[in-house]
């Protein structure tokens, strides 16, 4: 038979909360810097769904941390628009009022603006209906006609043989 004798002395009393002590501010250290960038994600992510709501655009905003405490990237989503065409002025924007109102720096803005792919000429597309719906409000914005106007210039190609004097000739028009 084996017995195990264990005396606890005030000292070793000590430590062991001490430990304890230490152990759990360390759990709660954690969970509120967790919850202090949740919150810096939720403020980001509202400023700027409401900056480009009072402008009436709607967009969706994700926002990810990146190494440190307060800096994050942000992914903004919209619809396709002729007026976030030079989107980088609106970034400073977004970057310098993020950071005055929330004091969390913005390192980067990435955008995309998702289109649904248009009728063609020789079918329909896979999604109609979304295609459908496209078309309307893309025959308003200046954005898309300018795009299906140079995408229709260059799509027809054309391929033939000339003499090099020829080529000469155009290859100095186009200097």
């Amino acid at each position: 038979m084996f017995t195990l004798t264990l005396s606890l002395d005030s000292l070793s009393l000590y430590i062991v909360a001490f430990d304890v002590v230490v152990l759990l501010s360390y759990v709660l250290y954690i969970y509120n810097k967790k919850r202090l960038i949740a919150n810096s994600i939720k403020k980001i992510s509202e400023f700027i769904t409401d900056y480009f709501m009072s402008s009436g655009a709607e967009v969706r905003v994700t926002c990810v941390k990146v190494d440190g405490d307060k800096r994050f990237v942000v992914m903004i989503e919209s619809k396709p628009s002729k007026r976030f065409r030079y989107s980088n002025v609106l970034e400073s924007n977004l970057i310098s009022h993020a950071y005055k109102l929330t004091g969390n720096t913005i390192e980067k803005i990435y955008w995309r603006f998702p289109i649904n792919p248009l009728k063609t000429e020789l079918g329909e597309s896979p999604r109609e209906e979304a295609s459908e719906v496209s078309n309307s409000e893309t025959e308003t914005d200046l954005y898309f006609v300018d795009a299906h106007e140079r995408a229709k210039s260059h799509a027809e190609y054309k391929v033939s043989e000339v003499t090099w004097d020829e080529f000469e000739s155009s290859k100095k028009l186009n200097e």
